[in-house]
């Protein structure tokens, strides 16, 4: 997780935000067995005020996309457990039943830039994945 914040910052990301939300910071449960952390993440879900970036539990071991869509060249690896996403985008139909792909910095890429995520790998309630704007996130 430092180091996700080390790149992100060692690349210069700026982002305008929409700030909107607050989100309780992320307990050591969350980092830890699968259903619990699946629980507790879900729970603490959601947009900070202070960056406008998306907090939220996601699946280990998730490939990140250049573009949102699976036919997309993997970019990196998300092998994280708790992360944050800087943006959102409608992408391809993905296991979630819907098109929304999220961007974040990988815990492993080639060229240290960020990556698309399926909302299906991220731990969003269905009606967050519908308009993450309206909590907050910005469009990418």
């Amino acid at each position: 997780m430092i180091g996700k914040h080390v790149k992100a910052a060692a690349a210069s990301i700026t982002l305008t935000t929409a700030l909107a939300g607050v989100l309780v910071a992320p307990s050591a449960r969350a980092a830890t067995s699968a259903p619990a952390a699946a629980t507790s993440a879900a729970a603490e879900c959601g947009v900070r005020a202070h960056d406008g970036r998306l907090w939220c539990g996601n699946s280990g071991s998730a490939p990140t996309r250049e573009e949102p869509f699976h036919e997309s060249p993997i970019t990196g690896l998300l092998q994280s457990t708790f992360s944050y996403f800087t943006c959102w985008s409608p992408g391809g139909l993905h296991g979630g039943g819907n098109t929304t792909w999220y961007r974040t910095v990988p815990d492993w890429s080639s060229d240290g830039r960020e990556g698309y995520v399926p909302a299906d790998w991220v731990f969003t309630p269905s009606w967050f994945d519908a308009d993450p704007s309206k909590y907050g996130l910005r469009r990418c």
